[in-house]
């Protein structure tokens, strides 16, 4: 066997999956099932309803709770608030069951494929928290040359790759240093994600 071909093969599985998705810039979001920063989840709400305002803005989260939920659900409605296509995708290895809000789409045989696919379907990821499973999308998704935007004080993969990250241009420092602040409070980690996620979009990312 070519040691390359599992690699084609996610490669070519992302690619049906993007046949499914709507032609806009896509955010895919990764990180914990469950919350272990106490601030977690109000920053996952506050970062999904800023997001929200962003036009043609499609989140990918992998279909699991925790991180994604939060900021899916936050982003999904707040765009049905304003009547809006919230145009949430959830990605899940075939054979699981469909999440109850936006889209639920299927790719890989388990988790592990699925995250091997999740990690080639966009230039542009967050990470908050995180266990080994965002430590694998993180990484693959890294050597295909994606942003990951790391939410560093949450701790868990984003927080142990958020120092090793190089920031970006386009970003000020103080802005790339509020993602690793400890003090900083949710509403200005979710201003911070969002001026850099629309700084990226805006330059082609």
């Amino acid at each position: 066997m070519n040691i390359n071909e599992p690699s084609v093969q996610f490669d070519q599985e992302a690619v049906a999956l993007l046949g499914e998705l709507p032609v806009k810039p896509a955010l895919v979001v990764i990180g914990s099932t469950s919350f272990y920063h106490d601030e977690s989840s109000s920053t996952c709400a506050a970062i999904g309803r800023l997001l929200a305002t962003v036009q043609n803005l499609v989140p990918i989260t992998g279909g699991m709770n925790g991180i994604g939920e939060a900021v899916g659900r936050s982003f999904f409605e707040a765009r049905r608030k304003e009547g809006f296509e919230p145009n949430v995708f959830h990605v899940l290895p075939h054979g699981c069951a469909r999440w109850d809000y936006g889209t639920t789409l299927f790719a890989g045989s388990d988790m592990s494929e699925r995250r091997e696919i999740l990690a080639r379907l966009s230039q542009l990821y967050l990470a908050i928290e995180g266990g080994p499973g965002t430590v694998h999308e993180g990484q693959v998704a890294l050597r295909r040359g994606a942003y990951v935007i790391a939410v560093g004080r949450s701790g868990g993969y984003a927080g142990e790759v958020y120092p090793t990250l190089r920031r970006p241009a386009l970003v000020s420092e103080a802005d790339w240093n509020v993602l690793g602040d400890s003090s900083a409070t949710p509403d200005r980690v979710a201003q911070v994600v969002y001026d850099v996620v629309t700084s990226l979009l805006h330059h082609g990312a």
